[in-house]
């Protein structure tokens, strides 16, 4: 008897393509999950690079290393300043499981890893299946939320806050409000101003949304909580400052560095080189901490992130009020604190308003597949790798490659297109 010949190719070929059209349909039956897993795995690719710390990050860990967790008897050293809550916990975890740079670094992860979940959810709530994905993709493969997923400052817990935040306004718009959602979320926006300054923008943002909301529907007594629950954030939000500013020093140079991301609009009168200035501040959101555009003409490219943005931001209000103002009125906020020179409006410092922005770009590209007739929608794919093919490159180069800040006069992980 003669066995047939089979070639060891043949088989493995054979294997390949089944498992290479398992994945397939994974991928294509459950792609949220897979996209949120990716960003999962770059995010601790990242982390577990264990690269150096660099000097702002030094000088942090110099207030946390040895220290007692309430100790706050005096100004933090080097410069720095940072939500007491986070200063607390990092405090505590570094006493348990040491101080090196993975132990240092391990609740900013956390907080990244929860902030992709919590994204997730938020998309699912307020865009349309393909939008969302779309959005998911840009939060996942952005290499400037993997890079401060794995940095010690807390950049990474004011994105999850934020998102918390958002996700419970949200859940919040619809129907009429119970007590036990009510205490919930009035616990949340009083610990937020404690872990997350930038939580301020998105806490004031939703609840000028729920209230306005309420009032809206005729519903008084809803509204008569969430009043009640922003007295109470305001209060958090004004001790949580004085407390803050008692650990800068007072000889700080931290306003001098962050003078650029102060929009020169205020006080009047506003000449043409301020407003030149105020629209390089602006722009610069889409190299840091967005990095949608490619390095090679910028001031050309940056055009087709904005109409997307407009287009998305035009879209959603016709779509759902209540989302638009949930993720615009934050973005305002941030705007108006840099004019009044109260916050800088610049990278990492914005990081929780990243997800809004994508998400208002993500609902651009629905927007603009309304305008392409074709029949394959060829536009409308043009758009798509316009839009991802850069970005979703330099997310899988940063976990590759581990890039370091690139430490301008501002420490951007990006070089500044539109500022000086």
């Amino acid at each position: 008897m003669r066995w047939p010949e089979i070639s060891g190719s043949r088989i493995l070929s054979r294997r390949i393509d089944e498992d290479a059209a398992r994945l397939w349909r994974v991928v294509r039956d459950h792609p949220e999950p897979v996209v949120v897993g990716l960003g999962v795995f770059l995010r601790i690719v990242t982390y577990l690079s264990n690269r150096a710390f660099w000097m702002d990050e030094g000088s942090l860990w110099g207030n946390l290393a040895g220290k007692r967790a309430f100790d706050f008897a005096e100004p933090l050293r080097g410069d720095q300043l940072a939500p007491i809550g986070f200063l607390i916990a990092q405090r505590a975890l570094m006493a348990v499981m040491g101080t090196s740079t993975l132990a240092s670094r391990l609740i900013p992860l956390i907080c990244a890893i929860a902030g992709l979940f919590l994204f997730w959810r938020v998309t699912a709530r307020i865009l349309p299946r393909r939008p969302a994905l779309i959005a998911l993709v840009l939060f996942a493969l952005s290499d400037d939320l993997i890079y401060y997923s794995s940095e010690l400052k807390p950049y990474s817990m004011d994105l999850a806050v934020g998102l918390a935040i958002t996700l419970a306004a949200i859940d919040s718009v619809p129907g009429s409000l119970s007590l036990r959602r009510a205490a919930v979320l009035a616990l949340a926006a009083v610990a937020a101003p404690w872990f997350s300054f930038a939580s301020a923008f998105v806490v004031g943002g939703c609840g000028a949304t729920l209230i306005v909301g309420s009032l809206r529907a005729g519903q008084w007594r809803d509204s008569t909580i969430w009043v009640l629950i922003a007295i109470a954030w305001l209060a958090s939000l004004y001790l949580s400052y004085r407390a803050s500013s008692a650990l800068l020093s007072p000889y700080t140079t931290m306003y001098i560095f962050w003078h650029f991301a102060f929009l020169p609009v205020w006080p009047w009168p506003i000449s043409l080189s301020r407003l030149v200035a105020t629209a390089g501040i602006l722009l610069e959101t889409f190299v840091n901490p967005l990095n949608l555009l490619a390095p090679s003409w910028p001031r050309a490219a940056v055009i087709f992130p904005i109409v997307l943005l407009l287009g998305g931001g035009a879209s959603l209000a016709r779509r759902s009020w209540p989302a638009w103002a949930i993720l615009v009125l934050p973005i305002a906020l941030a705007v108006v604190a840099s004019a009044l020179g109260r916050y800088p409006l610049h990278g990492r410092l914005i990081l929780e308003l990243v997800p809004a922005l994508f998400l208002l770009i993500a609902e651009g590209t629905e927007w603009l597949r309304t305008w392409d007739r074709g029949r394959i929608k060829l536009g409308y794919a043009t758009v798509l790798i316009v839009l991802l093919a850069y970005p979703c490159i330099a997310g899988f180069q940063q976990a590759a490659a581990v890039t370091m800040r690139d430490f301008n006069s501002h420490g951007d992980l990006h070089k500044n297109r539109f500022i000086t």
